[in-house]
């Protein structure tokens, strides 16, 4: 008889402790509702390409040498989704990258069409100087059809937010002209340098305004891959996709 009762006020015990539980969990996320910090949002996965290109400093096609200015490049291609079935808190209307924080001054950072992710020429026009703006289309983008030479995003997350990271290596690497030279990361190895010599940290708020007016914004603070086991950015290109589960 005694077991029985004790068998049943240990349950009891129990029971007490979960209804308490569902009970504070089940008021905390009111509370988070109404304070508006549910994420609605998340990074799934994040593509890095990584090369080496150059541009020529040379004028006189008659030098014996050639003048180029080294870069290495990496093409950061983010994927973001929503997490819950379209509401007016993840109908977005606008989004902006800023803040952006790179480790070097001269170290720059562009936009880049999706369509041109690991081209290796390098348009200067679509340097981000302060902040980047999207132009959010509500169409849907079932058949890709859009050139995005601007920066646009489909509200219904249907393309990537895609960028592309320049790091300075060497503005005067002089190289006979008859020499031939592979234009990609093994320039990198051609300079002496190794994957430890590379700027790999890169840092920006993305920020989404909805459909309800609140406004969601999460700091990306990114460390470029360079390599993994045997293959790296030195042995020409390197591409590799990184789960994230980044929620905001």
């Amino acid at each position: 008889m005694k077991k029985k009762l004790l068998y049943f006020f240990i349950f009891f015990i129990v029971i007490i402790i979960l209804i308490c539980f569902i009970y504070y969990k089940a008021k905390g996320n009111r509370k988070n509702i109404a304070s508006g910090k549910v994420n609605e949002f998340i990074v799934n996965n994040i593509l890095y390409y990584s090369s080496a290109n150059a541009i020529s400093n040379t004028t006189n096609y008659q030098n014996p040498e050639w003048n180029l200015k080294v870069f290495q490049y990496t093409d950061i291609v983010i994927y973001l989704d929503r997490l819950n079935q379209v509401n007016e808190d993840n109908y977005i209307t606008s989004l902006e990258i800023s803040n952006i924080k790179l480790a070097k001054e001269d170290d720059e950072l562009y936009y880049i069409n999706p369509k041109l992710i690991g081209n290796n020429s390098l348009d200067l026009d679509s340097k981000i100087e302060d902040k980047l703006e999207y132009t959010v289309i509500n169409d849907e983008n079932s058949e890709n059809t859009q050139n995005y030479n601007i920066p646009i995003f489909y509200q219904d997350c249907s393309n990537p937010i895609t960028l592309r990271f320049i790091n300075y290596l060497n503005n005067n690497y002089k190289v006979p002209s008859e020499r031939s030279l592979t234009y990609n990361g093994s320039l990198i190895r051609e300079l002496g340098l190794t994957v430890q010599d590379l700027d790999n940290k890169i840092s920006f708020d993305l920020n989404i305004t909805v459909k309800s007016g609140r406004e969601k914004s999460k700091t990306l603070e990114l460390e470029i891959p360079f390599e993994k086991g045997k293959k790296s950015i030195l042995d020409g290109d390197f591409e590799i996709k990184l789960k994230q589960n980044i929620e905001f």
